[in-house]
């Protein structure tokens, strides 16, 4: 965390689009994450046709969906820091590209894990992606040498400052403004009990 500048450790910003939705006991609730461009398209849709985000609507990818969840439900900078960490770590970690790249992101990753693994119910590992997007260009990291984590590390802090200027997540919700259902499966542990689960999410 202390190597992070202050901007990808700052709190996630969520914005929580209204979705019209009436049905005894179920309500709408989640996440998503998407670019700009795609996120306002996105908004006058469950403005002008609720209908069709409800039926012919799906998440952009589980795993950046759940990645947006921990980090708006992160309650300080170390558990941000290893968020960010954990989750682009293992993008780069599938990489087949800079010396000593993928084994040190591997070690991030696992770190990373380590430390969240107590606190949150961790990502599938069938998840493809944790993070929207890798910005930084291929021939950069190809000619990466990484004699030791901090050269990944920065890489993880330019990744995560220019997803955070070009993407925004989303939250869903037809419950009245600041509400969040009770049963509304987190990815956040609870103390030593499970999360509830339930509701139409």
């Amino acid at each position: 965390m202390l190597r992070f500048p202050q901007s990808p450790t700052a709190p996630v910003s969520v914005e929580t689009v209204p979705v019209k939705y009436e049905r005894d006991g179920q309500y709408i609730y989640g996440y998503d994450w998407l670019e700009d461009a795609e996120a306002q398209a996105r908004k006058h849709l469950i403005e002008q046709d609720p209908t069709e985000f409800l039926y012919f609507t799906s998440p952009t990818n589980k795993g950046t969906t759940q990645t947006a969840e921990m980090l708006v439900e992160a309650q300080n900078e170390e558990e941000l820091a290893a968020i960010w960490i954990a989750a682009t770590a293992r993008e780069l970690s599938d990489r087949r590209s800079g010396n000593g790249l993928r084994r040190y992101a591997n070690m991030l990753y696992i770190a990373a894990c380590d430390f969240l693994q107590p606190r949150y119910y961790l990502w599938h590992h069938a998840m493809r992606r944790l993070v929207p997007e890798i910005l930084i260009p291929s021939s950069v990291l190809e000619s990466m040498v990484c004699k030791d984590p901090e050269p990944v590390i920065g890489v993880i802090q330019m990744n995560t400052v220019l997803l955070k200027s070009t993407w925004r997540i989303l939250r869903y919700s037809s419950l009245e403004e600041g509400e969040r259902p009770e049963s509304h499966q987190s990815s956040r542990k609870s103390g030593p009990a499970a999360a509830e689960s339930g509701g139409t999410v």
